[in-house]
């Protein structure tokens, strides 16, 4: 469950490196706060020294010396700290009340310690457990400008210092564990959140796998998850728009394959049993002539776009005039232009237009595009074609109609292959939406490119370009 949970494996991901941070802070504020309030203690008792060696100072000057007991009690409970005066062999000669019991008398066995004292040095040591000290201390040596005595010592259990650490050390534990839990929260609901869109694209795409490609994602942001779920969704609609048009295609392909095979079966049917006399089956035959013809342009078209997406279009690639080949693909076109009353106005860039290209290839291109134009224009408009010099080595070939025009949404999908716009149904009833894809793959073949500029109810312009040569 574990491994197959992405949720799961990002919140551990996030945990043991939320954990490990944890840790390591913890380790490193334990070590610098007690260092630090380990100097705080040596600085204050330092402190306390220094006023206490100016007491002392001041209690032999005076001459008053039986108050400096008192004072030394007065400071141990406001420091929480034994006070000792050692004299220049060792000798604890003084102390506070805590201490005088069993301390008064003994030598300070911290040698190094109180001959660094005498010669005028601050001192902090921290020491073990020994036969003067029943705990470890921390002791702060101050040295006194009296001769008669090498300092005076300040003590503090270490015990009552780690007591004291270890309520902060508590307070500080707590601290991270309320952290490292809301931080853990956090991370699950963030981890939820990113995976989220990620589960819902996966159950999306196994609804799609089984046909059901109307499925959408929906869009919550715009960052690389709300752009790959964008992606989803395109992919999706795109799936969709191929499986109706295959669907349509089914459609008209079994039409257009039916009515061609249903009047060639009927007609010599017909002629076979006698129902058509024998003076009119020329007439006929050339009826069946013209439907097999249909069907196998059909035919060929499908196979030439087989060729093409499979790459395997061979170019046969010589120099020509485009001006030439224009001029006799609109010659061809006058059938069509005189049923419905229409006109070719051809601009040319120049009087001469060589291009470097597959001739043939080139020439169904246009005539395509001029037999798409004728279909959907309305009676009497003028079709235009014209070419302009682009940069130095290419020359723009445009065919431009004034008849249904293409929507926005159908101009994404009018080179794909079996489509045919809404608008453009009922006026191209002969052909199975091929002839576009096969044109857009003749290009792409030159390793050149074609574009639509088209606005409902205004009319098309195809554009494509071509390799122009000096």
């Amino acid at each position: 469950m574990f491994r197959k949970s992405i949720i799961l494996r990002q919140f551990f991901q996030y945990l043991c490196t939320i954990l490990i941070c944890v840790i390591l802070m913890g380790g490193m504020l334990s070590v610098v706060y007690t260092n630090h309030y380990m100097e705080e203690i040596r600085q204050e008792l330092i402190v306390r020294g220094e006023k206490i060696s100016s007491a002392i100072d001041n209690a032999y000057l005076t001459g008053n010396i039986s108050n400096l007991a008192y004072e030394m009690q007065i400071l141990e409970d406001y420091m929480e700290a034994g006070i000792m005066l050692v004299n220049q062999d060792g000798v604890i000669v003084l102390a506070s009340p805590e201490l005088d019991s069993h301390l008064l008398g003994k030598v300070l066995e911290i040698e190094d310690m109180v001959k660094s004292v005498e010669e005028g040095n601050v001192v902090s040591i921290q020491t073990k457990k020994s036969s003067l000290f029943s705990v470890p201390m921390l002791i702060v040596g101050y040295p006194l400008s009296e001769g008669r005595f090498s300092g005076i010592f300040m003590c503090r259990p270490m015990p009552e210092i780690k007591v004291s650490l270890h309520e902060m050390y508590r307070a500080g534990i707590v601290s991270l564990f309320l952290a490292f839990f809301l931080t853990a929260l956090v991370s699950l609901v963030t981890s939820r959140k990113m995976t989220s869109p990620l589960m819902e694209m996966n159950r999306a795409a196994k609804e799609i796998a089984a046909g059901h490609f109307e499925k959408r994602v929906e869009i919550t942001s715009e960052d690389e998850l709300g752009q790959l779920a964008h992606s989803f969704n395109h992919m999706a609609e795109s799936l969709d728009q191929i499986e109706k048009t295959r669907r349509a295609f089914i459609a008209n392909i079994s039409h257009d394959l039916r009515s061609p095979l249903t009047s060639i079966q009927g007609f010599l049917t017909a002629m076979i049993d006698g129902t058509i006399p024998q003076e009119k089956h020329e007439r006929y035959l050339h009826i069946v002539l013209e439907e097999s013809q249909r069907l196998s342009r059909l035919v060929e078209g499908i196979v030439d776009l087989s060729r093409a997406q499979s790459s395997k279009i061979e170019l046969d690639i010589t120099t020509f005039d485009i001006n030439d080949i224009i001029r006799e693909c609109s010659v061809m076109m006058e059938p069509q232009l005189n049923e419905k009353n229409l006109k070719i106005a051809v601009s040319f860039a120049e009087k001469v237009s060589f291009v470097s290209a597959d001739q043939d290839k080139i020439s169904r291109v246009i005539q395509n595009l001029l037999n798409n134009a004728v279909k959907f224009s309305n009676p009497g408009d003028t079709i235009e074609v014209e070419t302009t010099i682009s940069g130095k080595n290419r020359l723009l070939v445009s065919v431009r109609d004034y008849g249904v025009g293409i929507s926005e949404q159908d101009q994404k999908y009018i080179f794909d292959r079996f489509y045919k716009a809404d608008a453009t149904r009922n006026l191209d009833k002969s052909g199975a939406g091929l002839g576009l894809c096969i044109v857009r793959e003749f290009i792409q073949a030159h390793g050149e490119t074609i574009g639509i500029k088209s606005k409902k109810g205004e009319g098309s312009t195809f554009v494509f370009s071509v390799k122009r040569v000096k």
